[in-house]
Protein backbone atom coordinates (compact mmCIF):
# COMPACT_ATOMS: atom_id res chain seq x y z
CA UNK A 1 0.00 0.00 0.00
CA UNK A 2 1.20 2.87 -0.66
CA UNK A 3 2.05 6.24 1.84
CA UNK A 4 -1.04 8.41 -0.37
CA UNK A 5 -3.39 5.34 0.11
CA UNK A 6 -1.89 4.20 4.13
CA UNK A 7 -3.38 7.71 4.77
CA UNK A 8 -6.67 8.19 3.14
CA UNK A 9 -7.19 5.43 4.64
CA UNK A 10 -6.30 6.30 7.83
CA UNK A 11 -8.09 9.85 7.25
CA UNK A 12 -11.91 7.80 6.32
CA UNK A 13 -11.67 5.61 9.69
CA UNK A 14 -10.75 8.25 11.66
CA UNK A 15 -14.43 10.27 10.12
CA UNK A 16 -16.04 7.73 11.78
CA UNK A 17 -15.21 8.24 15.40
CA UNK A 18 -17.03 10.85 17.34
CA UNK A 19 -16.08 13.65 19.02
CA UNK A 20 -15.77 12.53 22.15
CA UNK A 21 -13.70 9.34 21.63
CA UNK A 22 -11.59 11.29 19.00
CA UNK A 23 -10.86 13.69 22.44
CA UNK A 24 -10.46 11.38 24.87
CA UNK A 25 -8.24 9.60 22.72
CA UNK A 26 -6.06 12.92 21.93
CA UNK A 27 -5.74 12.95 25.43
CA UNK A 28 -4.43 9.58 26.50
CA UNK A 29 -1.59 10.50 23.94
CA UNK A 30 -0.96 13.99 25.46
CA UNK A 31 -0.47 11.97 28.98
CA UNK A 32 1.78 8.95 27.33
CA UNK A 33 3.82 11.66 25.84
CA UNK A 34 4.41 13.76 29.01
CA UNK A 35 4.92 10.44 30.80
CA UNK A 36 8.20 10.22 27.86
CA UNK A 37 8.55 6.34 28.46
CA UNK A 38 8.59 5.67 25.05
CA UNK A 39 10.83 5.22 22.08
CA UNK A 40 11.72 8.24 19.80
CA UNK A 41 9.73 5.99 17.19
CA UNK A 42 6.78 5.35 19.31
CA UNK A 43 6.76 8.87 20.69
CA UNK A 44 6.66 10.39 16.71
CA UNK A 45 3.88 7.38 15.88
CA UNK A 46 1.82 8.50 19.04
CA UNK A 47 2.20 12.07 18.02
CA UNK A 48 1.39 11.69 14.71
CA UNK A 49 -1.96 10.05 15.69
CA UNK A 50 -2.76 13.08 18.13
CA UNK A 51 -1.96 15.25 15.36
CA UNK A 52 -4.91 14.06 12.92
CA UNK A 53 -6.74 13.39 16.22
CA UNK A 54 -6.82 17.23 16.65
CA UNK A 55 -7.30 17.69 13.01
CA UNK A 56 -10.27 15.56 13.41
CA UNK A 57 -11.61 17.50 16.09
CA UNK A 58 -11.30 20.80 14.67
CA UNK A 59 -13.15 19.86 12.00
CA UNK A 60 -16.05 19.13 13.96
CA UNK A 61 -15.87 21.99 15.78
CA UNK A 62 -15.65 23.92 12.79
CA UNK A 63 -18.32 22.01 11.54
CA UNK A 64 -20.51 22.73 14.62
CA UNK A 65 -20.31 26.18 14.90
CA UNK A 66 -21.24 26.93 11.28
CA UNK A 67 -24.59 25.05 11.94
CA UNK A 68 -24.87 27.30 14.98
CA UNK A 69 -24.24 30.09 13.15
CA UNK A 70 -27.09 28.82 10.26
CA UNK A 71 -29.56 28.39 13.04
CA UNK A 72 -28.74 32.09 14.53
CA UNK A 73 -28.54 33.68 11.29
CA UNK A 74 -31.92 31.76 10.21
CA UNK A 75 -32.87 32.66 6.75
CA UNK A 76 -36.23 33.86 5.76
CA UNK A 77 -36.87 32.37 2.82
CA UNK A 78 -35.94 29.22 4.30
CA UNK A 79 -38.02 29.01 7.83
CA UNK A 80 -36.30 28.34 11.16
CA UNK A 81 -33.67 25.94 9.57
CA UNK A 82 -35.19 23.06 12.00
CA UNK A 83 -35.75 21.06 8.95
CA UNK A 84 -31.87 20.34 8.22
CA UNK A 85 -31.83 18.47 11.54
CA UNK A 86 -33.52 15.33 12.51
CA UNK A 87 -36.28 15.76 14.72
CA UNK A 88 -34.80 14.41 17.64
CA UNK A 89 -31.98 17.00 17.30
CA UNK A 90 -34.89 19.89 17.17
CA UNK A 91 -35.52 22.07 20.31
CA UNK A 92 -39.24 23.58 20.32
CA UNK A 93 -39.30 27.04 21.89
Amino acid sequence: MSESESKSKRESESEEITFEDALKQLEEIVHELEESGSTLDNALKRFETGVGLSRLCNRRLDDAEMRIEQLIEGDSDEGDGAEDFPRSERVEI
